[in-house]
């Protein structure tokens, strides 16, 4: 099983399209009416539905945060970036978490780039397209109150299996990243930093959850015309995609 969805609702899919295509090197799987867009057709990908009335407003105490793009070389992607006149942080190590850069898309949803390795440890990011040419479409990054509430659904409830824990207890939260793959990690402790370069170099996406301490997290604004979040599909062996909607995650708030 696998997550080959990340689903957002839009004012207008065909407005992102040229953004995700020639600025993060996305391909279109799908139409102009309908994109799917990501960097390889069997892996996850970025699901554009239209419909919306609203411009959707990005809040930090939303359930949903950002699209996570795992990169092998973060400088050279933030070069072109620059070059094209899209704004993006400047690369830096978190911690003991990896080196990384944010940017938002031209309707405002939250985009993390993430180096495969740590600062300094960048590999070859080829001749394609300064981004494309070296990216997975990796994580989807939601907030949460209730872990235990979290754990349960994906545990219990889809099968899938607790693969890192990252505290971050300087900022007052956790990250969790769950997944189907049963590969074993190179250090069986789920707290351990060995294991995160690892982790980002996975050529499959993770739902990454951060328990933020304090709580506070809002439910996703799904009203009628609202954009924004609309939840993920996953798939098992070809099968039809299982769609699990923004809504029916409130109970982790």
């Amino acid at each position: 099983m696998k997550i080959t969805r990340q689903c957002l609702r839009v004012k207008d899919p065909e407005e992102l399209v040229d953004f995700y295509e020639r600025t993060l090197g996305m391909h279109n799987f799908g139409n102009r009416e309908h994109p799917l867009l990501g960097y390889d057709a069997e892996q996850c990908l970025l699901e554009l539905t239209g419909g919306a009335r609203r411009e959707y407003v990005a809040e930090p105490d939303a359930l949903y945060w950002k699209i996570g793009i795992t990169l092998r070389d973060l400088d050279t992607a933030v070069e072109h970036l620059r070059g094209a006149g899209h704004p993006v942080s400047a690369p830096r190590q978190f911690g003991d978490i990896g080196y990384m850069s944010h940017l938002r898309d031209p309707h405002g949803f939250s985009i993390e780039l993430l180096q495969q390795g740590f600062e300094g440890q960048a590999k070859n990011a080829g001749r394609d397209h300064p981004v494309g040419g070296q990216a997975t479409l990796a994580h989807i990054t939601l907030r949460v109150n209730d872990i235990a509430a979290a754990q349960d659904l994906c545990e219990t409830h889809l099968g899938m299996r607790l693969i890192s824990v990252q505290p971050v207890n300087e900022y007052g939260f956790c990250l969790n990243f769950y997944g189907w793959s049963d590969e074993p990690l190179p250090v069986p402790d789920l707290e351990a930093v060995e294991n995160r370069e690892w982790l980002w170099a996975r050529p499959y996406a993770l739902l990454e959850l951060q328990h933020v301490f304090a709580g506070g997290v809002k439910p996703e604004v799904t009203g009628e015309g609202q954009a924004g979040f609309a939840g993920f599909a996953w798939q098992e062996d070809g099968s039809a995609h299982h769609h699990i909607h923004a809504e029916d995650l409130n109970s982790w708030l």
